[in-house]
């Protein structure tokens, strides 16, 4: 198998110099064992987005004491991680082509993203790409975990980001997930049918940035083309800490990537040698996870659906999970909703969240309650719904919810799903 296949690892990099070492030797102590790849099949791009460290210094120096593995340094001068994860897949892309047109093979080529602040564990590669071979998969995700010593001095806040990984674990074990720029792998024909990475714009103060959103959309893209996503369970990354570690209000306040629908990347490097560790109140803490699964039940549980919503019809894992009745009304509710906003389906970008957002209100103690049956008691219950609900009569419920969820001008439906997450 190892001949049949060959792997680029795409890595963004933007003063990085104080981890990159260590990201860099996650990949070096790779394990081979699975007899999917060996170092002869692997290269690593490193996209330097406007370093103004010693990164790249740093990266040269790693490539020099160790020249077993194959690391190519390139630039992108557009500031931005989605440019950057661009460039460098676009660039394993076109290197793919011309190496097996010079050899005269005919290689599977995945192109994986990696994160330079996330730190891979030793079977991530072989786990993911074995994943992908066996359940021939175009798209790859992994799974995702923080170190628990880090979380030592903050137990609530720890036990909240852990009920959101299993909720993750579940759904992506159930529709096979969407990517994730901490790590994701995608099969290079494929990458390069969909059109590869497109940027998005969005409005910030007058001036356009990127929007970042870029992998998630890929995913939506890569499945609207009828590609396969699968999920690799046992391809583990480490999530930084610092993710959470130099923002805690703003995790507890749920605007940890932005608000009014502007989805933004804060640098969440600390200033100094460490943050300040404190916990989360029990109070803190219940806000915090009401924000997290605000934006994974959308995301996880509705997107899959309205993507393809035959799932509901013809999957047996997924009637059990939300129930054959209740996996009915969804079916229909779904076309409903499609038939009524005359779509032809929701896959072009972000037009899903509106109907995500209407289901989730529409279903909420159904998806709760398929949570709870599938990963246990402590997910709870719907957070509260917007106090704008509360003179709502239950026979017009629907209405204003569709009403809700169409507001384009307040950014209201946005704010109270998270936008884009926290944990």
């Amino acid at each position: 198998m190892k001949d049949d296949v060959f792997v680029s690892v795409v890595l963004p990099v933007y003063n990085e110099e104080k981890r990159i070492d260590q990201v860099l030797l996650s990949l070096l102590e790779q394990r081979m064992h699975y007899g999917v790849l060996s170092q002869e099949n692997i290269e690593i791009i490193i996209v330097d987005n406007n370093s103004t460290d010693d990164s790249v210094g740093k990266v040269e120096d790693f490539k020099a004491r160790h020249p077993a593995l194959d690391i190519h340094v390139i630039r992108e001068t557009t500031q931005g991680v989605s440019s950057a994860r661009k460039r460098g897949m676009d660039y394993a892309s076109l290197r793919s082509k011309a190496r097996d047109s010079r050899l005269g093979l005919h290689r599977k080529h995945y192109i994986v993203s990696a994160d330079a602040d996330c730190t891979v564990d030793p079977d991530w590669l072989q786990a993911l790409v074995k994943t992908m071979v066996e359940q021939d998969g175009d798209l790859g995700t992994c799974n995702y975990y923080y170190d628990e010593a880090a979380f030592a001095r903050r137990p609530h806040l720890f036990r909240e980001i852990q009920k959101t990984l299993r909720c993750r674990d579940m759904s992506f074990s159930l529709f096979g997930g969407f990517p994730d720029g901490k790590g994701f792998a995608v099969e290079r024909t494929m990458y390069d049918r969909v059109g590869g990475i497109e940027i998005f714009y969005q409005l910030q103060n007058g001036r356009f940035v990127e929007h970042l959103s870029d992998d998630w959309d890929f995913g939506i893209r890569v499945i609207a083309f009828g590609g396969k996503p699968v999920y690799a369970r046992d391809s583990r990354v480490q999530i930084n800490s610092r993710r959470v570690d130099t923002i805690r209000e703003d995790v507890i306040t749920g605007v940890a990537y932005g608000q009014d629908g502007i989805i933004t990347m804060k640098d969440v490097r600390p200033e100094g040698n460490e943050p300040a560790y404190r916990d989360t109140t029990l109070e803190q803490s219940q806000q915090a996870w009401f924000y997290s699964i605000k934006d994974y039940v959308p995301k996880n549980l509705v997107l899959p659906i309205l993507l393809n919503p035959h799932l509901l019809q013809e999957s047996a894992p997924v009637r059990d999970f939300f129930t054959g009745p209740v996996a009915d009304r969804l079916y229909r509710r779904v076309h409903e909703i499609k038939v009524e906003s005359r779509m032809i389906d929701f896959r072009p970008i972000h037009s899903y969240k509106t109907p995500a957002f209407r289901l989730y209100f529409e279903f909420r103690h159904e998806l709760f309650a398929a949570l709870r049956r599938a990963v246990g008691e402590d997910i709870g219950h719907p957070p509260p719904l917007p106090s704008c609900f509360d003179g709502i009569k239950p026979e017009d419920f629907q209405r204003f919810v569709h009403y809700y969820c169409e507001d384009r001008e307040s950014g209201e439906a946005h704010n109270y799903f998270a936008n884009g997450g926290v944990f």
